[in-house]
C-alpha cells in the first residue's frame, strides 16, 4: 500500500503562497469600493399646480372637466349665471347715462349764470359715482368666467354645475403639461460630486420605464437626524408616467 507523502517543501510552498492570495482579494476590495454604483428613491412630482377658486358667489352653470382630463390653456374651465349682474350693470349704465346729461346741462347752466358752482360738482360727483358702480360690476362680471391659465390636467374637480359655490371655494384642482419633476433623498456625502446639471436615469415602479433626467436644484439644508438631502431633477424628455409614481434613481458608478 502506497502513504502519502508531505515533503517540507509541499508545506513552504503553501505557507508562501497563501499571503500573496490574501493580498490580492484585499486589493480587489479596495477598488471596488473605489467604484460602486450608486442608487436610490424618488418620486415624481407635478411641477406647477393649482387651485381653481370660484371669484363670486353664484349658480355654477358650467363645469364639464373631470380628473385626468386634459386642457388647453385659455379653455373654459367653468362658467357661472350671472343674469342679475348683466341687469345691474345696464340699469347703471343707463344711470351714468342721465348723470352725465344732468352734468353737462348744470355746466351750462352755469356758463349762463342761471346755476351755482355747487350745482355743477354735485353733478358732476353723481355722474363720478354712477361710473365707479359701473366699473365695479363690469369687474364683477369678469369672474363669470372661469378660464384655464395654462394647458395641463384636471386632478381633482369639487363643484358640479347647478352647484353655488361660495367667493373663494375651490372648483378645481390642475397641473401643468409635462412639468414632471424628480424629488430625490440621497445621502449627504453624495454632494461631494452631486452637481447642478448631472444627468441620472430613473426607473419607475409602477410602468417599468426608465428615462433620462438630470438634476436641476440642490437642497439648501442636510437633515442632521438621517443626513440625507433633497435633490429635484428634471426629465429631459417627455414621460408617460404620472405624479405620485415613484423609482430608483439610478446615477452611476462615482468615484
Amino acid at each position: 500500500m502506497l502513504k502519502s507523502r508531505i515533503t517540507p517543501s509541499l508545506i513552504l510552498l503553501a505557507f508562501v503562497s497563501t499571503p500573496a492570495f490574501g493580498a490580492d482579494i484585499d486589493a480587489v476590495a479596495k477598488s471596488t469600493d473605489l467604484i460602486e454604483t450608486h442608487q436610490t428613491r424618488g418620486v415624481l412630482q407635478a411641477g406647477q399646480t393649482a387651485e381653481i377658486a370660484a371669484g363670486m358667489t353664484g349658480r355654477l352653470l358650467k363645469a364639464n372637466y373631470k380628473p385626468g382630463q386634459y386642457f388647453k390653456s385659455g379653455a373654459l374651465l367653468a362658467r357661472f349665471d350671472c343674469t342679475r349682474q348683466k341687469a345691474e350693470l345696464l340699469a347703471l349704465e343707463q344711470a351714468h347715462q342721465t348723470l352725465a346729461a344732468k352734468h353737462e346741462n348744470t355746466a351750462e347752466l352755469f356758463a349762463l349764470g342761471a346755476a351755482g358752482e355747487l350745482d355743477v360738482t354735485i353733478a358732476r360727483s353723481e355722474m363720478q359715482q354712477a361710473i365707479a358702480e359701473r366699473d365695479a360690476i363690469k369687474a364683477k362680471l369678469k369672474d363669470c368666467s372661469i378660464y384655464a391659465p395654462y394647458s395641463g390636467h384636471v386632478t381633482a374637480r369639487h363643484v358640479s354645475a347647478f352647484e353655488t359655490p361660495q367667493v373663494g371655494q375651490p372648483l378645481y384642482s390642475i397641473q401643468r403639461y409635462n412639468t414632471l419633476e424628480l424629488s430625490i433623498i440621497a445621502p449627504s456625502k453624495w454632494m461631494r460630486w452631486i452637481k447642478v446639471g448631472q444627468k441620472l436615469n430613473f426607473t419607475v415602479d409602477e410602468t417599468g420605464e426608465t428615462f433620462e433626467a438630470k438634476i436641476i436644484r440642490t437642497g439648501a439644508s442636510v437633515d442632521p437626524v438621517s443626513q440625507t438631502v433633497e435633490l429635484t431633477a428634471k426629465p429631459t424628455k417627455s414621460t408617460k408616467s404620472l405624479a405620485g409614481m415613484s423609482g430608483v434613481a439610478d446615477f452611476g458608478t462615482q468615484p
